[in-house]
Parts: C-alpha cells; structure tokens; sequence
C-alpha cells in the first residue's frame, strides 16, 4: 500500500478539495434554473440509509442523520425529514470500501440534501464530526433518471436506487453513493474534522453508550475477527494507516472493456465490473453495444459472461491485483495522457482460461497478477438454444 501512495501522490494533487467540493455543490443548488427544474421532478423515493468504511478501518456512528430540505413551519424553517444513520454498533468493513451495511427506515421519504455525523475511527482512535450540504441535484436527477437493471424473474427493467449509503475512511474521508441493483453511483467527497467530546457529556450517557469511549472495549474490537478479519489484522500489523488511499481510488481515467476470442465465440450483452472508488456499473442493450469510453474508476472485479463457438454458456471474472492495475493504468496515463484506454480481455479456444491487458494504441501492459475465474453457465446454454 505504501508503495501505492507514493505512486499516486502526483496524481492527487489534482484532485478538487473536499472543502472546494462542498462550495461547488452549494453554488450548483443555487444556480438560476435549477431550482426550476428540481419542482419538475419527484423529490420521494423509497430509499434506505446505509453506512460504509474500509476494510480493517472499523467506525462506529455516535451521532449522525441526513437531513431533507429546509420547509417552513410558519415562524422558522425546519427540514422535511430527519433519517438517523446512528444506532447501528459498529460498521465492520469486512468487505469492499462502498459496500452497503446497516439501515433500518427502508420507505418513500425525500431525497436528503444535508449530512450531520459524530462518529468514531476505531483505529485511529480519533472522532470526527461533518456538517455539511449534499449534491442535492445530482441525486435527485439521478433518482428520477433511474437505470435499466437485469431482474432474473422479469428480464431487463428501468429501475432506480433504492440506497443511500455514507463511507468513513480514515482522515475524516466521507464519501456518499446512491446505490440500486447492478448500480452504484459516488454523489461526492467530502471532508470531517476532528472534534473532542466533552468528559462531561460522556459521563452523561448510558453504561452502553459509554463502551465507545471505553479504551478497553476499542481494543477488544479491534482484536475482534467479525471486525477485523484475522488476515487484515495481521497485514495492517505495525504499518501506518494509508492515509489519502481512498482519495486515490476516486481518480478516473477514459477507459472501457474490450474482448477477444481466440476462437469463434459471442459475449453476452451484460457485463458488469466493480471499481475501487465503490462504484459498480451494468453495461446493458444498447450501452453495452455502444461500449464507450467513459471516465471511471479502476476496476476492482470485470464480470461478464459468453458462449463459444457450439452454444456453451460460460460465465468469468477478474479479481484484479490493486498494485498492478494501479500502476499499469497510471504508466499508460503518464506515455499518453490524452489516449483512451482498453482493458482488453482474452478467452482461449476451450474456454478455460481468462487474460487481461492494457492497451492505448501505443503501450500494451498484461495484467499477470488477476485472479480469474472460469464456469459453465447451464441457464446461458439453454438461452442459447431457445435463440
């Protein structure tokens, strides 16, 4: 991980703020026009909260919701809806960074348009606090735009998000995503700070609530494998918290997938792929015909599925190695900035083997180290035949 920062430490330089964000989104909400446009569109969906962080990162939310607009009451204006995000004990992180835990008031209620949070970084021993306004108008289109999403029983649908997750990365990182089916989307990045509470107020909680400022209970959960895997414990042994990782993960490059047979062989129209920054995307129908270059991510898993040559229907996936990917992307970045770049995939003659390469034209870089798996897919075959 180490070396990984240092990689993409030039990178990062690039990035906009936190805090610039923040003023964005304020300004963006205040545009002339939006607001026209918001009164056009549904403002209530049925979505639930969710909390996130990173593997081996553990927090614990001590106070924390997601407010609605601002409607007036008649003396003073108040928000529309209050959805607690507190409550939940500890989000464990064993998982991805952006996977969704927790929630418990799934329901139509309006789209939130602020983040008030306390929470504690088990790791860093550090709380932190954030209040701070939401791309309300970037969620709201992307609610009512919805996506076409893959439903076993009823085929290929629109649908649209159904959470609303927060992540807590150390630093003070938090991140948020709108997340439904084979769709996960980053609303924006946003920065806490760090705060003390008052001995005090911790005196004045209850004998549960006083665990989390409890030394003896954060060692005892940080010991806890349901918590902390025991592997992830042993890796992060004695090695400092990679601070500005997660930050990493969110720089985009043009890229999309492309595939080759050896042999005759047909890909299904329906392939997804997970990034590191937490967002997952479905490429379907007519998206995934198109097949265009988009800013994304880096790839954390590629899964796809196809038939050979007689009608077999196979289904694989890459599980990429995060130092290799990031540095392959980031060498074919730095020869050619403005090329687009293909993340090529190989299938041999019998279908038993997976490869991967970078290409832009002008370098090509294998990815060697990707865990691939390969399995035949009975219910593609019998689509096969009935085609």
């Amino acid at each position: 991980m180490k070396k990984i920062q240092t990689l993409v430490i030039a990178l990062l330089l690039a990035l906009t703020s936190s805090c610039q964000e923040k003023k964005e989104n304020n300004k963006q909400a205040n545009k002339p026009g939006i607001q026209d446009t918001l009164t056009t569109m549904e403002t209530n969906f049925k979505w639930q909260e969710g909390l996130s962080c990173p593997s081996g990162y553990p927090i614990q939310v001590y106070r924390g919701w997601l407010e609605g607009p601002l409607v007036s009451n008649g003396v003073n204006e108040e928000p529309n809806s209050i959805t607690s995000i507190s409550g939940f004990g500890t989000t464990t992180g064993i998982g991805d960074w952006g996977e969704n835990s927790s929630g418990m008031s799934q329901g139509v209620k309006p789209i939130p348009q602020r983040l008030n949070c306390t929470w504690y970084s088990y790791v860093e021993d550090v709380m932190y606090h954030i209040n701070t306004e939401l791309d309300y108008p970037k969620m709201v289109k992307l609610f009512n735009e919805g996506f076409q999403d893959s439903n076993r029983k009823r085929g290929k649908v629109m649908t649209t998000y159904n959470h609303i997750t927060i992540g807590f990365a150390p630093g003070g990182v938090v991140a948020v995503w709108l997340k439904g089916g084979d769709k996960d989307v980053e609303i924006g990045r946003y920065q806490g700070k760090k705060v003390v509470i008052s001995s005090k107020e911790i005196a004045s909680l209850d004998s549960h609530e006083r665990l989390l400022f409890d030394p003896v209970d954060r060692e005892r959960t940080l010991k806890n494998p349901k918590i902390i895997a025991p592997e992830v414990q042993e890796a992060n042994k004695n090695k400092p918290i990679p601070y500005g990782l997660w930050d990493s993960y969110r720089i985009k490059y043009s890229w999309k997938p492309t595939y080759e047979f050896v042999r005759e062989g047909k890909i299904s129209d329906d392939l997804s792929f997970d990034m590191f920054n937490g967002e997952r995307e479905t490429l379907l129908d007519e998206e995934f015909v198109k097949n265009e270059y988009h800013e994304r991510a880096i790839p954390r898993v590629l899964s796809f599925a196809w038939w050979d040559k007689n009608g077999q229907g196979y289904g694989g996936y890459f599980l990429f190695d995060e130092k290799e990917i990031f540095v392959a992307f980031m060498e074919m970045h730095k020869k050619n900035p403005e090329a687009n770049i293909d993340l090529e995939v190989k299938i041999n003659p019998g279908s038993t083997y997976l490869a991967a390469t970078l290409k832009n034209g002008i370098s090509t870089i294998p990815l060697k180290k990707s865990k691939t798996e390969v399995y035949e897919s009975r219910s593609l075959t019998e689509k096969y035949k009935k085609e």
